[in-house]
């Protein structure tokens, strides 16, 4: 096992620290380094959220719920529909039917 040494800022420290008690609370004793390690792999499974939350992004979005049942609600069954039929919505005109 090859073992490598991070450097952290208080606040990370902090971080880290409030995390490992908060697990230890809900029943899972983990070490610090057990703690990053799992962080890490969550963090490479869903690198999106990684990023969102480097650009500022609130997760999840305040609403989101509402925001996918009436993006659902939108939608309407076109039928067989053609590329020419999608250009024409898309750059004015009704499509050819």
């Amino acid at each position: 096992m090859t073992v490598t040494s991070v450097k952290l800022s208080d606040r990370g420290k902090g971080t880290l620290d409030r995390l490992q008690a908060r697990l230890t609370l809900l029943g899972h004793p983990l070490t610090k380094e057990r703690v990053l390690e799992l962080s890490l792999e969550a963090a490479s499974e869903s690198p999106g959220e990684l990023v969102g939350r480097l650009k500022g992004a609130r997760y999840p979005v305040p609403g989101w719920e509402k925001l996918l049942r009436d993006v659902v609600a939108s939608a309407e069954d076109w039928g067989t529909t053609s590329w020419r039929d999608i250009d024409h919505l898309v750059y004015g005109g009704r499509p050819k039917r």
